[in-house]
């Protein structure tokens, strides 16, 4: 990783194969967020939260420890970023949409960056998080990186210069998934590739044969298979992105 914020030296091994069962779940091919979601970070201004201050509620069916994992997820953008996520119980003031978490049991997805139009926007930005998702501090984060506006790691629009896909081993339908985006919709902000993301694909995802990896990494030119993704904590690639989205003026 580049700077780590926590101990992220390791990545998940036994727990990643529930992980990514529920995490593939917010790639749903139904989904209209679906292809969007490949994309790597918003250049829009429009789409981006209005003030640094983040109004969210979490849904009453939580369960105390889902609660203060979801308290404790936002935590790493409050101290790390000029972003400020500030928990209400009732209605936000005035004007303000709220991100609300809420539970399901089908999915963990949510929309990618802030909506400006009310009536497609909503009162709420919800985010749906399963209960394997919630016992997961990082999937809490992943997710709340798509409210903010960042998308997969693995479909920069320079991402052929750092992984080569295998779509052999990968169901058709889910193509779409590895297709890298157009310079002129999306943006790396100028941050490097960054293999363990909290945003970067498995190498092994979509698999048909989940023992062969989907994804390589570029090694002087050469396709060579190495751990990519983890689901800890957001990287400092990560949250260097979020500090040039909103805490710089000129991004």
């Amino acid at each position: 990783m580049l700077v780590l914020l926590l101990c992220l030296g390791a990545i998940v091994s036994a727990q990643g194969a529930e992980y990514f069962e529920n995490f593939y779940n917010e790639i749903d091919i139904e989904d209209e967020q679906a292809e969007a979601k490949t994309r790597n970070a918003l250049q829009s201004k429009w789409q981006r939260w209005p003030s640094p201050t983040l109004y969210y509620r979490i849904s009453s069916d939580y369960s105390e420890d889902e609660k203060d994992n979801v308290r404790n997820a936002l935590e790493i953008f409050n101290d790390q970023t000029c972003l400020q996520f500030e928990e209400v119980s009732g209605t936000p003031p005035a004007g303000r949409r709220l991100v609300h978490y809420k539970k399901s049991t089908k999915f963990c997805g949510t929309k990618v960056g802030y909506n400006p139009i009310p009536l497609f926007g909503g009162a709420s930005h919800d985010v749906q998080l399963t209960e394997s998702c919630l016992s997961k501090v990082g999937i809490i984060q992943h997710e709340t990186l798509h409210v903010l506006g960042l998308y997969h790691e693995q479909s920069r629009p320079d991402r052929d210069d750092y992984v080569v896909v295998d779509y052999d081993n990968i169901p058709r339908k889910y193509w779409s998934q590895f297709m890298a985006m157009s310079e002129s919709t999306t943006t790396t902000y100028n941050v490097p590739y960054d293999f363990e993301s909290v945003m970067h694909y498995p190498k092994n995802a979509f698999a048909k044969d989940p023992s062969k990896p989907t994804i390589r990494a570029l090694v002087s030119g050469e396709p060579m298979e190495r751990e990519m993704g983890q689901v800890l904590a957001p990287s400092e690639g990560d949250l260097i992105k979020v500090r040039k989205m909103y805490c710089e003026p000129d991004n």
